[in-house]
């Protein structure tokens, strides 16, 4: 991932439009995400060092005995499959840069799958699903998604509903890679499970990115005030004591557990982003981890 995503090299979705119009994209843009697509198949692919979130069950052990050094294998993906984004348009990712690291992670992805020549499609869902566009190839679909994405609207709902979306992922499409980008910030209300041995003759890999602002995550030790903050789906208008950033934090972090716990169960492995990260890197580094086990 050659670009760093921080604060000062986020586009606006406006200029991630007019990049893709105006000019042609000869190299992956905002970053080349091709070890993001390792991992599915049994085509080997090439050896590499071991890394601290290897599995073990991958270690060429004929590689360590020529050279004493541990070496994992790893497998590109089969030559075709469908890459499908369930992206969060709620009014709650409206927070700070969260749409907008979203719509990053999202163009990213949809660009890396048909530079690959796999199908990419989109899903839009906040209570419900407010569009959604079949997995498809070539640059023409591509901009498609892309300009669905940039002019995506936050939708006023009394509540986010992932169960809708997967729901509509499970009847359209018979295998995918799929990314759900989303804040998680709502209650969890779907029945699906996604591990392997349970999909019968479907197939979906599915991965939650939790795309989050960092005031979210955790506030700065010693944080003083008092702050009002607007609850964008309720309306309500609530103050925060930040002298409580210890307590705070807690739940935040229990928050975070929690979620990642309930989506485990079904299968689907969390990681959590912020607009500080280097979100292909950590995307990538995420990718090659072995799946949680509940």
């Amino acid at each position: 991932m050659p670009m760093e995503k921080t604060e000062k090299t986020l586009l606006s979705k406006k200029e991630l439009l007019e990049i893709f119009v105006n000019h042609r994209v000869d190299s992956p843009f905002p970053g080349d995400w091709e070890s993001v697509f390792k991992g599915l198949g049994y085509e080997f692919w090439a050896l590499r060092e071991l890394e601290p979130t290897d599995s073990f069950k991958n270690i060429d052990w004929k590689a360590k005995a020529r050279t004493g050094k541990f070496f994992v294998r790893d497998f590109l993906a089969e030559s075709y499959f469908n890459v499908m984004i369930l992206y969060d348009v709620s009014r709650s990712v409206q927070f700070g840069r969260k749409e907008l690291l979203q719509a990053h992670i999202a163009v990213s992805l949809a660009y890396s799958a048909i530079a690959s020549n796999d199908g990419c499609g989109l899903i839009l869902f906040a209570d419900d699903i407010v569009k959604y566009i079949p997995p498809r190839m070539g640059r023409t679909h591509f901009m498609e998604i892309l300009d669905a994405i940039v002019h995506a609207e936050p939708v006023r709902c009394g509540g986010t509903s992932l169960g809708p979306a997967l729901t509509k992922l499970l009847n359209e499409v018979p295998e995918s890679l799929t990314f759900i980008l989303s804040d998680f910030l709502y209650p969890l209300d779907f029945g699906y499970t996604f591990h392997h041995a349970a999909q019968g003759s479907t197939k979906h890999e599915v991965k939650a990115l939790q795309v989050l602002e960092e005031c979210e995550i955790a506030l700065p030790p010693g944080t003083k005030g008092i702050l009002p903050l607007y609850d964008y789906e309720s309306g309500r208008t609530v103050s925060l004591d930040l002298t409580k950033w210890q307590a705070f934090n807690d739940t935040m972090s229990r928050q975070r557990e929690g979620t990642r716990t309930l989506l485990g169960r079904a299968g689907i492995d969390l990681l959590t982003v912020s607009p500080a990260d280097d979100f292909g890197r950590k995307i990538n580094s995420f990718m090659r981890r072995p799946p949680s086990t509940y």
